[in-house]
């Protein structure tokens, strides 16, 4: 694998996990009172979430189409585990689309409606079960990878 491969690879991780941790610090926020200097912290930590999620997604991208989906893949389904490209990596391709359109959503709440977050419970609940998914289904995407790499390195 040249350097730029691995450097891709190495950069979607780093990255998606960041995203998740970004998304994370702005869900404990929301349980809190939102004043000014929140709603700040929000949109800014928001962004920086959703600029991680797409930057992971593009360097994915770049990997699994120029080294997993020729490389890695016939591998896997050559393996004692083929169930872990079938199952985990077609589960994480579809899921994974949905995570920086959900962050997308998020970021523009906070920019468009944040001031409103704190009079609106309804808004800022939506908002809460919104972050609570794109954690959730972050952390998916993270131990789907983990079972994917480990069927890679069983064969």
């Amino acid at each position: 694998m040249s350097v730029l491969l691995q450097f891709s690879l190495i950069s979607h991780i780093f990255l998606g996990l960041l995203g998740i941790i970004l998304f994370y610090a702005v869900l404990m926020v929301l349980f809190k009172p939102i004043d000014f200097k929140r709603i700040k912290f929000l949109r800014r930590v928001s962004l920086l979430g959703l600029i991680s999620f797409l930057s992971s997604w593009i360097l994915g991208g770049y990997y699994y189409v120029v080294y997993y989906g020729n490389i890695v893949k016939p591998l896997i389904k050559k393996s004692a585990y083929p169930w872990a490209h079938s199952i985990f990596m077609e589960a994480k391709e579809h899921i994974f689309l949905f995570l920086p359109f959900a962050a997308l959503v998020a970021v523009l709440i906070f920019y468009i409606l944040g001031e409103e977050l704190e009079q609106k419970q309804a808004i800022k609940k939506t908002v809460i079960i919104l972050s609570s998914l794109i954690v959730i289904l972050g952390a998916i995407m993270a131990l789907t990878g983990i079972i994917i790499s480990g069927a890679a390195r069983l064969r």
